[in-house]
């Protein structure tokens, strides 16, 4: 691939992140939103460890990556450096996308 249409690859990579608010049939969301919520249920519901956790929620691409905030039971994830997501827990439903 060229330079300029690498960088335009990349430059509507960015435009289709900013426009996504809700799941559009996108791979990468799918994962990373998947990657939060899971990662949460494993950590706040099942109770596991933080590396039985990372063992549990990865997958093949490993394209998103988790952030764990225990204070106030959170996981953020990233994918690919455009996409986001979190989950929280919540004592009646357990985790929840935010």
């Amino acid at each position: 691939m060229t330079r300029p249409r690498a960088l335009f690859a990349l430059f509507a990579l960015a435009l289709a992140a900013c426009n996504a608010e809700a799941y559009d049939n996108n791979d990468t969301e799918l994962a990373v939103r998947q990657k939060a919520k899971e990662m949460c249920s494993c950590l706040f519901v099942m109770e596991l460890s933080e590396q039985e956790c990372a063992a549990w929620t990865r997958v093949s691409p490993d394209v998103a990556k988790a952030t764990i905030d225990r204070e106030h039971k959170r996981v953020h994830a990233v994918a690919l450096g455009f996409w986001a997501a979190d989950a929280r827990f919540d004592g009646r439903h357990g985790c929840v996308h935010d």
